[in-house]
């Protein structure tokens, strides 16, 4: 009887561990497994739909006339305006969205409802940032400057990977090498693995520089 009882609990232990090996390497060579809050995409303060605001593209949203609506199309750096001169890209500052979304939009809309009262348009709390979930993020000794990435790929569209719904011009052309088709996503997720390896091999490709204070700090 304990024979059987053992053999069970050894297979057990075996796919346990081959459960957590499985996590650990493809997390370490890709993205992690997307379960128990590993998934490459957050909930965010207000549902911000880039296929509304980027895309070029037919929406299934239909409305209210019957009619057919399309993306804005917006470029990106309307928005991160700081992709082509600075480190990071840019998140707009709420009354940025405020100029549009005082006028535009249903009064009752809770997610506009969210920004309105973050721009003290409605609400007496007074103005307040939101506390937009980051989703792309590197580790703490890892230096990505945009401007250089941005640049390059600008001068160089061959190299662009990926395709997307919005503009296809200028910066706003090159993003999907990195971030995928970001005018599709009705919630912005980490589409590439963005590991050290990927990095690297785009360097090589590219002659850049790939010594390890081109990168690290």
């Amino acid at each position: 009887m304990l024979v059987p009882v053992l053999a069970i609990g050894g297979l057990g232990v075996v796919a346990v561990i081959g459960v957590v090996a499985a996590f650990v390497i493809t997390g370490w060579i890709g993205q992690p497994i997307p379960v128990l809050g590993f998934e490459q995409t957050f909930d965010q303060p207000i549902d911000f739909p880039h296929t509304i605001h980027a895309s070029l593209k037919q929406l299934d949203h239909v409305p209210a006339d019957g009619g057919t609506m399309e993306g804005l199309g917006l470029d990106c750096t309307f928005c991160h305006r700081t992709v082509t001169t600075q480190a990071n890209a840019g998140i707009p500052p709420v009354g940025f969205c405020a100029t549009c979304h005082q006028v535009i939009g249903a009064e009752g809309n809770p997610q506009l409802t969210i920004l309105r009262d973050a721009a003290d348009i409605v609400g007496d709390d007074g103005s307040q940032p939101v506390n937009w979930q980051r989703v792309h993020r590197l580790p703490d000794h890892v230096r990505f400057i945009h401007e250089p990435h941005i640049r390059y790929l600008t001068q160089n569209p061959s190299q662009v990977e990926g395709t997307t719904d919005g503009v296809t011009e200028g910066p706003s052309g090159v993003c999907s090498t990195c971030h995928g088709n970001v005018a599709a996503m009705k919630q912005v997720e980490q589409v590439e693995s963005l590991k050290m390896g990927q990095c690297v091999d785009c360097h090589r490709d590219n002659g850049a520089p790939t010594d390890c204070v081109a990168c690290h700090h």
